[in-house]
């Protein structure tokens, strides 16, 4: 099969979990702009501190093993073998979810400390404990999904989940009137349709647990725990840190006066100063799904690309072929980043049926963090792409190397600089902390698997895209619309040159699905 016809192959799947990945996205986005008007940023501020612990407990949960059933499946091409394996991946992921779930819910009080939760919202744990336990239940049978090709099965079940959740928050919150707890109601019963839809695959492919091969899983799947935490860490610790803010802090930095923000103050006085600190982690927790875009195009890339190297890994000319994905890779998201930072204020502002704008206006503030984040993803995006070779070669060990330098920096930076900065030190924090673990895991990786990139080629491409916005940023005259869109048009065609992308190609890698040989 020529590069041509497997490039597009991959992109043909990227683009099918995609289907699942964009709609949940978006949706997930379209969903902020109707919180930020049925629920001020400190309303917010606990769904927004549960689902960044949701990042750190699902490690845990998950405990290597969606990792670890790719690599021992692909490892075993008797069926027998391939069930064994999904067996005891789906019972090691029961037992110990049933376990943690069950502590949460009779250890509420210190797992609310620990996360940042007030005692009024103590209760909402005991939902975020079911949800954590539906979803670990489903990782393998998804990821059995992806492995056996069947992007249109993952992506109708993942479609599913989407209706269900957003039907059920517009009943919660409209009909029912059940306040912040409706966004975990729908979580659970969304979740739970998953698992239910997943039965079929579960029946089909469940074997008897295989001890022995339970340990060889575990080995291999351990590492991922530690430097799953430290991902999380890189991706989420930054809201803990900004809930920790002074108030005088945060009123001094983002200029709040009772002119301004007269409801928070008047909230103020009946709940305490820490309605102001609560308001800027609302804040950053829902502006930043403005970078949702960027993100549901690496988590796609992700879905498609794990299956995509171990089954291509043995081609006589992979490492040619993964280098030229890594070009692909690199032009789309580069351009991503600029697409999503021009016209970020135009999607806040667009106006919606009664006199409003599509995200409430107490949420703007937030709006400078965008470009910083957004420079994260093109890392996050780079990390995968490298990961392939520790995969390849077995060398998941350095996954933890290269998060735990990341979860490093992103706790310096975050210790030192967000109680001073806010919430543009808590994005750079995280765009900081991926660029060195996606560094260190190209360094690391580079002597046990070495791919043919082209970094002068590369290293030009994002130095354009950081001139481009830096132009765009300092003239006002090409902040409108029509200019932002064919600068970024521009962009891509200078840039596709420079990667050595003609433009054809690139409409021939991604307009096509390839066929099997």
């Amino acid at each position: 099969m020529s590069f041509q016809a497997r490039i597009r192959r991959l992109a043909s799947e990227t683009a099918v979990y995609g289907v699942s990945s964009i709609v949940g996205r978006l949706i997930n986005f379209l969903l902020f702009p109707l919180y930020s008007h049925v629920f001020l940023p400190s309303e917010y501020d606990p769904i927004v501190l549960i689902y960044a612990a949701f990042m750190f407990l699902n490690i845990l949960y998950q405990h290597g093993m969606e990792s670890s059933y790719l690599k021992f499946t692909t490892d075993r091409d008797e069926l027998s073998g391939r069930s064994r394996a999904f067996g005891t991946a789906v019972i090691s992921l029961g037992g110990l979810s049933v376990l943690l779930s069950t502590v949460m819910y009779f250890a509420k009080t210190p797992t609310g400390l620990l996360i940042g939760l007030d005692e009024s919202n103590l209760y909402l744990l005991n939902f975020a404990a079911l949800i954590l336990l539906l979803d670990a239940l489903s990782v393998v049978p998804f990821a059995d999904l992806r492995l056996r090709n069947k992007p249109w099965v993952f992506a109708g079940i993942r479609i599913a989940n989407i209706v269900a959740n957003v039907g059920l928050n517009l009943v919660f919150i409209f009909v029912l009137d059940m306040g912040i707890l409706s966004i975990l109601l729908a979580n659970v019963a969304a979740s739970g349709l998953s698992l239910l839809l997943l039965i079929p695959t579960i029946q089909s492919r469940f074997a008897r647990v295989d001890s022995g091969l339970w340990k060889k899983m575990i080995l291999f799947g351990l590492p991922f725990v530690p430097g799953g935490i430290g991902y999380a860490m890189t991706e989420r610790i930054n809201l803990f840190f900004l809930a920790e803010m002074d108030p005088d802090t945060v009123i001094r930095l983002y200029d709040m006066t009772p002119q301004s923000h007269p409801d928070l103050y008047a909230l103020a006085a009946e709940q305490g100063p820490m309605v102001f600190t609560q308001h800027i982690v609302g804040t950053y927790g829902g502006m930043i799904k403005l970078a949702v875009l960027m993100a549901l195009f690496v988590q796609m890339f992700r879905y498609a690309w794990q299956p995509f190297f171990l089954q291509r890994q043995k081609d006589h000319d992979a490492p040619e072929l993964f280098g030229k994905v890594f070009a692909v890779l690199t032009l789309i998201l580069t351009s991503a980043y600029l697409g999503i930072s021009f016209f970020a204020e135009e999607i806040v502002r667009f106006p919606v049926p009664g006199n409003r704008t599509l995200i409430a206006s107490s949420y703007w503030m937030g709006l400078s963090i965008i470009p910083v984040a957004l420079i994260g993803y093109v890392f996050q995006g780079w990390y995968y792409h490298f990961s392939a070779g520790a995969y390849i070669k077995n060398q998941s060990k350095y996954f933890l190397h290269a998060t735990a330098m990341g979860s490093i920096t992103a706790l310096v930076i975050n210790a030192w600089f967000v109680p001073t900065g806010g919430m543009i030190a808590a994005a750079a924090a995280t765009s900081a902390a991926y660029a060195v673990m996606a560094i260190v895991l190209f360094f690391l990786i580079r002597p046990h698997y070495p791919l043919p990139y082209n970094w002068v080629r590369t290293i030009a491409v994002i130095l354009l895209a950081g001139c481009t916005f830096w132009l765009w940023s300092i003239q006002a005259i090409l902040q409108v619309w029509w200019a932002e869109l064919g600068i970024v048009i521009g962009y891509a065609l200078i840039a596709s040159t420079l990667l050595g992308i003609p433009v054809t190609r690139v409409r021939s890698l991604l307009g096509q699905r390839a066929s099997s040989e």
